[in-house]
């Protein structure tokens, strides 16, 4: 009941990174785009709603679960062991409706499949006229970098095409290097903005959507040469070789 779980990473000048582009792109409707795009902060009820927890424990039972965790898991018996502990913990929680499910509606006509670039994101919602969801989400959009934005939908909608985690995880590897590329990158002047100078008030470069290019966004996802891809074991073939992160 005390979870808070985000990923503003839009606000920094990156993207939603660690797999992010994976199961954000796999959430129904327009929700993985609405939390990809503005790092909402979700509470358990939303988590729950959305797909992204799947179990429920009261907080005053969490050392009682991390006990049976490490019990279980010091077992010999074979099976998935952790599932069952979980699910013997698990509880129905006693939340008031989600902010996701309040506005699933919005989310869903806003950011949904037919809405396949930012502007048409912001043009939908301001086309909400004074509707309160729709104005508090243009302010939350105007506050994150426009390179990230458009690359994150980007990636988010690559994300879906992919088949498994391993590729995702290589494709965002490209795209974190993108973000480190130029000196003047905006994951710099982000980390800048909120943990080095603390003055929260980012220059981002591009600072206006329009003047990020689909060729920008593009270079984000370029290849990198077989000297600088992410390397998983298994692309490896030899057993013991470590991940190239």
């Amino acid at each position: 009941e005390n979870t808070l779980f985000a990923m503003p990473e839009t606000g920094i000048g990156l993207f939603p990174d660690v797999g992010g582009m994976y199961w954000l792109s796999r959430l129904k409707g327009g929700l993985g785009k609405y939390i990809a795009l503005t790092g909402c902060r979700l509470k358990a009820d939303d988590l729950l709603y959305a797909g992204i927890a799947t179990h429920f424990v009261p907080s005053n039972k969490l050392e009682d679960l991390k006990a049976a965790l490490v019990e279980a898991t010091d077992s010999t018996e074979e099976g998935d062991c952790v599932a069952s502990v979980l699910m013997s913990f698990h509880e129905k929680p006693s939340l008031s409706a989600s902010f996701l499910e309040k506005h699933r509606t919005n989310i869903d006509a806003n950011f949904g499949k037919d809405k396949s670039s930012v502007e048409e994101i912001i043009e939908s919602l301001k086309s909400e006229g004074e509707n309160k969801f729709g104005q508090e989400t243009i302010s939350s959009l105007s506050k994150m970098s426009p390179t990230s934005l458009k690359v994150t939908l980007e990636g988010v909608k690559r994300g879906a095409t992919l088949s498994n985690i391993a590729e995702v995880l290589k494709m965002e590897y490209r795209m974190s290097q993108g973000f480190m590329r130029a000196a003047n990158s905006d994951f710099y002047e982000g980390i800048r903005a909120l943990l080095v100078d603390k003055d929260r008030n980012p220059k981002w470069n591009p600072a206006m959507l329009e003047e990020v290019t689909d060729d920008m966004v593009e270079s984000f996802f370029q290849e990198l040469g077989d000297e600088n891809e992410l390397i998983l074991e298994e692309d490896e073939g030899t057993e013991g070789e470590q991940s190239k992160l």
